[in-house]
């Protein structure tokens, strides 16, 4: 069938919406396992040092204490070595350490015993009375105090890159330079749903694990390696998720800790990660430092951009923000460009991925720079990144697909009224309110990864299509269900999409933006299979008036039909086919296949935000109070959704822009602000009408859908285009994120 829109069809609403909202939807800690005991962590109040002695006999006379898992006494699995030989379908770690598994600290929050009761009260009581004594170390918790640095070279692509002469351009007299150094704190993730596993072992070589993933395959295989047990014998079930934003991707502690426990007392354990311990327990987004310099003619065309960065994880981490390839090495054309990215080691614990790693911190740098060298050159924000927009990927040097960033430019100019911006900083106002205007460019890498699905197509005309994926509660369930309603030919109503199970063909990990367009090949590819299958049956049955064709000259020509390529006069009905078959159903499954690379073409999504800020000078608060956000994602699978996706991102970056920062005891090591009093991310008071558009065209160059994801790119761009109208409306930059009103005091 022909596809041509840019947009899937209707928009219907959330297949899984009434689930959600009646609370009949389960999620992974409420499933309810028989005899299931509960298990309360006792973390590490040091950031480095060595356990001396951990004293337990208080805890275990406490009624119900079943047992005290400690690093003497756990049921240690072997270390799960990665393996790179498939990609990410072995699972993701980002802390390389299984819990328990020695004497030594390498974090204040590093869970050193674990106690299981029958109750979650007994358990958390009983942990209160284990003692851990230690012998201290002093730790290395910021950046500047490390000692271990290293300069990586690959993380999803390159890290470091060099294009021509950086050093010569900056020191052209004739050019326009900037150079200014941006940092980003720390920042936690704070999904609605905590983190959690339920383990039910079923001797002593099968489990059960109902875990708050992103990634049940990945769960799967690291811990079939780690306990040296067939893939078969490890089932992880996650049918929803309660928002993730990546501190789910990676196999974490508590997830080895509620395997070793279950082991441990004999019966399944339930492992709920306290808010507290989200904060040390499941990642973070590494702080950043970041130096921008950029030289330009005086007609705004780039010649020389580099971009500095530094970023940290923990002693048993291995996770990368690549900010400086994922922005400035992307973003603009310039003869030269250099990104250069240090790696720092610090006792605080491991950094993972966080809503567009990497692009998030990237863009907020390079983006305010870019507003900074316009207001250098006297230029229009807008007219700058035109000047430097880049037709092909400046680092790979071929054509970016199916690219219509000079569209999101020009429609969000015109729905903001950005024309009627007075240029001059603090030259708008409102009342007594000061009004910045700002924009910024955002941007995504299209990724695709690996995947399978399985379809069951009943001879009443429904149909049940399964993949081992993930909702994060973005709407998958409803994106797929449409790709699966268009590709099968099955209407929207009697398509039954299935996901969060390993006993379903293999999924990737809820990560890169890359589910719909993943999951959605593989959809493709399936229908192919499921209309090749009817089409098999229906060549041998001298009823159908398909019947001696070749099954290789017939394909779907409507929904619900297949037929002849060249006639589609000669067609049949797939429920004719089957009940003439004697049929009640007929399934196919498509091989699990690396995806195809074109090395032809870049694959990116781009957008624009356009911002609007009010500020009291007396307080001085700001307050975003207008949003125009237009976006290049190739097709629109499912409407409603996607603009659902791109003004969740950017109220994430509202807060990144305005609150949001994990702030560390400089003592202990431990998260000061360690809950959702003190974390404070945005509220609906924070946040005004978002409005959302879409422009561009289906990149079928890219998939057989035409769809690149956009879970991500909503947040990049963001927390730039709110710092540039801070600037705009006061006078004052604002290069150390979040912009609280102590960093404004002065504008008064």
């Amino acid at each position: 069938m022909a596809k041509t829109s840019n947009i899937l069809g209707p928009a219907p609403s959330r297949v899984d919406g009434g689930l959600k909202v009646t609370g009949a939807a389960k999620y992974s800690v409420e499933f309810d396992v028989p005899k299931c005991a509960y298990g309360w962590t006792v973390e590490s109040n040091i950031a480095k040092g060595k356990i001396l002695s951990v004293d337990t006999k208080a805890a275990q006379t406490v009624p119900g204490v079943l047992a005290v898992v400690t690093h003497l006494n756990a049921p240690k699995p072997k270390e799960p070595a990665a393996k790179k030989d498939r990609g990410q379908t072995h699972g993701i770690r980002n802390e390389e350490r299984v819990p328990f598994s020695d004497d030594q600290i390498y974090y204040a929050g590093q869970y050193v015993a674990l106690v299981i009761a029958k109750t979650i009260e007994q358990a958390r009581y009983a942990a209160s009375l284990v003692k851990v004594s230690y012998a201290a170390e002093e730790p290395a918790l910021t950046m500047e105090a490390s000692d271990k640095a290293t300069k990586p070279k690959e993380s999803f692509g390159p890290v470091q890159i060099k294009k021509g002469d950086v050093d010569l351009a900056l020191k052209d007299a004739s050019l326009t330079k900037i150079e200014q150094t941006y940092t980003t704190p720390t920042e936690t993730h704070n999904p609605i749903e905590m983190s959690g596993t339920i383990a039910a072992w079923e001797g002593d070589d099968k489990v059960t694990l109902y875990d708050a993933t992103q990634f049940v395959k990945g769960v799967q295989s690291v811990i079939a390696r780690a306990w040296n047990l067939p893939i078969e014998n490890v089932r992880v079930i996650c049918p929803f998720v309660g928002g993730a934003f990546g501190c789910k991707g990676a196999v974490w502690p508590h997830v080895f800790a509620a395997a070793m426990a279950a082991k441990a007392a004999g019966v399944p354990v339930k492992l709920h990660v306290t808010r507290r311990n989200m904060f040390v327990g499941t990642g973070h987004r590494t702080p950043t430092i970041q130096t921008i310099a950029l030289a330009a003619t005086r007609k705004g065309k780039l010649q020389a951009m580099r971009h500095v960065s530094q970023v940290a994880t923990s002693p048993v981490g291995d996770h990368i923000e690549t900010c400086g390839a994922r922005s400035t090495g992307v973003m603009y054309e310039s003869p030269a460009i250099q990104v250069d990215e240090t790696l720092h080691k610090i006792n605080v614990a491991s950094t993972t991925f966080m809503r567009a790693p990497g692009e998030c911190p990237g863009t907020y740098a390079l983006e305010c720079a870019m507003d900074e060298l316009a207001y250098s050159l006297n230029m229009d924000p807008v007219a700058l990144r035109l000047a430097n927009h880049a037709d092909k990927d400046p680092h790979k040097d071929v054509p970016f697909s199916a690219k219509h960033l000079k569209e999101c430019y020009s429609l969000g100019a015109e729905k903001f009224g950005w024309a009627k911006r007075n240029p001059k900083p603090c030259s708008m106002r409102d009342g007594d309110f000061l009004v910045g205007w700002g924009m910024a460019t955002a941007t995504y890498p299209a990724h695709k990864m690996e995947a399978a699905a399985k379809v069951q197509l009943r001879a009443d005309g429904s149909a049940t299509v399964q993949c081992a994926a993930h909702d994060l509660g973005t709407g998958a369930y409803t994106a797929l269900t449409q790709i699966s309603s268009e590709q099968l030919g099955v209407p929207f109503e009697k398509v039954k999409f299935e996901l969060g199970n390993t006993d379903f063909p293999f999924g990737p990990v809820a990560g890169g933006s890359n589910t719909t367009g993943t999951v959605g090949t593989a959809i493709d590819e399936v229908a192919q299979l499921l209309h090749k299958a009817l089409a098999e049956l229906a060549v041998k049955d001298s009823k159908s008036p398909l019947y001696n064709l070749s099954p290789n000259d017939i394909v779907m020509v409507a929904p619900g039909r297949i037929g002849s390529k060249t006639d589609h006069k000669k067609s049949d009905a797939y429920i004719d086919i089957l009940k003439r078959a004697g049929r009640d159903s007929i399934e196919v499954q498509s091989e699990l296949k690396e995806p195809e690379e074109n090395k032809e073409m870049a694959f990116q999504s781009w957008g624009a935000h356009f911002v609007e800020v009010k500020i009291d000078s007396l307080l001085p608060r700001v307050q975003v109070s207008r949003v125009v956000s237009v976006m290049n994602c190739g097709r629109v699978v499912s409407a409603k959704t996607a603009r659902s996706q791109i003004m969740g991102g950017f109220v994430m970056g509202i807060g990144m822009a305005l609150s949001e920062a994990t702030e560390y005891d400089p003592k202990t090591g431990m998260p000061a602000t360690c809950n959702l009093a003190d974390y404070h991310v945005a509220t609906n008071a924070d946040v005004p009408l978002i409005d959302v558009y879409f422009v561009g065209e289906p990149d079928f160059a890219f998939n057989p859908i035409g769809a690149r994801g956009m879970g991500e790119i909503g947040i990049t761009g963001a927390a730039a285009a709110i710092a540039n109208a801070v600037y705009h409306a006061t006078g004052k930059r604002v290069r150390d994120l979040p912009i609280t009103p102590d960093k404004l005091l002065d504008i008064a």
